[in-house]
């Protein structure tokens, strides 16, 4: 079956808006609401495309819609017609979008243009999250894949395998029941109570940590800052390392590790003994 019922909510269509129009909100930025229900019944996937603003979204057993409810806020009055939530079904496909133009980019000078989303799915439909900037949070969720710009990242109870892109902001995930990969241009990366696989393949700057891996931690590329793990159930591998220690506890599988500084130390002057000892025998 096909669906093609769509929202486009500007401010003039805003039906729940306050009777004496834009309220003044946290931050003195002028604000006005933007929700949208979409029917979820059946839906393979929900694709969220955010902008600038907060992002939090919890899975709901038995939810058969996507419901969305957003506080649009701007350093203008006039500048909040411009921020417009699309909500619309297509075919399997839940599409929710925010659209900002990029006059200046969302914020300029003392400027600021904004849409902070709390939005509820279905708990098992997978999730395609495109996110610029802000914080994102994700509760009881199905499988998630997800593209951010900067801002914290926080995951919880994710029931399928879980892919994060990251320019910038700590990534904290807890209790996946699937594959959790990683690539962060910077900072810390915590990860907990995954029952399959953990991979980073790249992180340039931050401490790792992981703990209560049910198969093989791997990092491909690690810039600098520590890495850390624990309560592994396959291997422990480090392919790369910059800078920064590594340690390791409760790792059943093999582990395969960069030699620390002082270990080369140690080996480089072992070495040197032997060589030493070499030259004095041929004399």
């Amino acid at each position: 079956m096909q669906y093609a019922a769509r929202t486009i909510l500007p401010l003039a269509a805003l039906i729940l808006a306050a009777p004496a129009g834009a309220q003044w909100g946290r931050g003195d930025y002028v604000t006005a609401p933007r929700n949208a229900t979409v029917s979820a019944a059946g839906a393979r996937l929900v694709r969220i495309r955010a902008r600038a603003g907060e992002l939090r979204v919890t899975g709901v057993d038995g939810l058969a819609e996507a419901r969305v409810k957003g506080q649009a806020r701007a350093s203008e009055k006039e500048d909040l017609e411009d921020i417009k939530l699309r909500a619309e079904r297509r075919g399997d496909v839940v599409e929710i979008e925010v659209d900002i133009p990029d006059v200046h980019g969302v914020s300029w000078g003392d400027r600021y243009r904004g849409l902070d989303l709390e939005i509820e799915v279905p708990r098992s439909v997978a999730l395609d999250v495109d996110d610029s900037s802000g914080d994102a949070e994700f509760r009881h969720v199905g499988a998630l894949d997800l593209d951010d710009s900067s801002g914290e990242i926080v995951i919880r109870d994710a029931s399928g395998n879980v892919r994060v892109e990251d320019s910038s902001g700590g990534i904290d995930i807890e209790g996946v029941r699937g594959d959790v990969e990683l690539r962060d241009s910077s900072g810390e990366i915590e990860v907990r109570d995954v029952t399959g696989r953990v991979t980073v393949d790249d992180d340039g700057s931050g401490s790792i940590f992981a703990s209560k891996v049910g198969g093989t931690v791997h990092v491909r590329e690690d810039g600098s800052g520590d890495i850390e793990v624990a309560d592994v159930g396959g291997d422990f591998v480090v392919d790369h390392d910059g800078s920064g220690d590594i340690r390791h506890r409760d790792v059943k599988g093999e582990v395969r590790v960069p030699e620390s500084r002082a270990e080369r130390r140690a080996r480089r002057s072992r070495e040197r003994e032997r060589d030493r000892g070499r030259r004095d025998d041929w004399q």
